[in-house]
């Protein structure tokens, strides 16, 4: 069994309101078999500089632990040396933990120029499960999905109907929209990042995407080290359109 915990980056919201020019949701997998130890490797980092194995860690929050920022924080620490410490033990740790992330990113200024009025999560939703149930044919496993009730301005519990309606009907049906996902059991999960490591974890390598498309910064740190390659490729390495879905192109 393989799980994937779901979580995104940006926001739903129309550019007229201040929304985000991108969104992205992002699947982090995890095989069961390497949940427990994935979980206590973080847990023992949060046990070291919170003294505190519970705390949240998400990607807003360890960027502006940094003392030198002004933004708040509840992870914010009191020595830079400190900040520098974590930041490297975290890195470390999503450089070399066996997990598979996937990737949909919606351009949802082009996305409303073709589907005015769509809401951009139910896309990158169906994008997303079509890649792990593929993902799962490759390793002849089942899978199940998590994800966090909360996106910014929204609470997904608003649309989880929707959400939940799309996720079932694609377990069971093929149609002009989506390839059926037989491999995907169960309903769809949801649970608060602050209580479950894995989202934490999605959220972690989901910002660095994000902030490569909406700030054009190719070449951010973060996701050069901790996502791109982590991100599924294709059997001859092929990046874009397997691990990664851009839409619109």
């Amino acid at each position: 069994m393989h799980l994937m915990y779901i979580d995104e980056s940006g926001n739903t919201a129309s550019l007229s309101q201040d929304g985000s020019k991108f969104f992205v949701l992002t699947g982090c997998i995890i095989a069961e078999d390497d949940v427990l130890l994935i979980e206590e490797n973080l847990r023992e980092i949060k046990r070291k500089y919170y003294q505190d194995p519970d705390v949240e860690i998400k990607s807003n929050f360890l960027r502006y632990a940094n003392p030198a920022l002004t933004e708040n924080s509840p992870l914010k620490l009191n020595s830079k040396e400190k900040y520098d410490e974590l930041e490297a033990e975290v890195n470390q740790l999503l450089m070399r933990i066996p997990v598979m992330l996937l990737a949909v990113v919606i351009n949802k200024e082009e996305y409303w120029k073709k589907y005015p009025a769509q809401n951009p999560y139910d896309i990158a939703y169906i994008f997303l499960l079509e890649r792990f149930n593929k993902f799962l044919e490759t390793q002849d496993v089942l899978g199940i999905c998590i994800i966090d009730p909360r996106e910014g301005r929204v609470e997904k519990h608003f649309i989880g109907d929707n959400l939940n309606m799309i996720h079932n009907r694609m377990r069971w049906e093929e149609n002009s929209l989506w390839e059926k996902c037989p491999r995907i059991i169960e309903k769809l999960l949801f649970s608060q990042s602050d209580k479950t490591i894995g989202i934490q974890l999605a959220d972690l390598y989901c910002y660095p995407i994000f902030n490569v498309y909406e700030y054009d910064n190719s070449n951010y740190w973060r996701y050069k080290e901790q996502t791109e390659p982590k991100l599924q490729r294709s059997p001859n390495g092929i990046l874009k359109g397997w691990g990664l879905k851009v839409f619109p192109e």
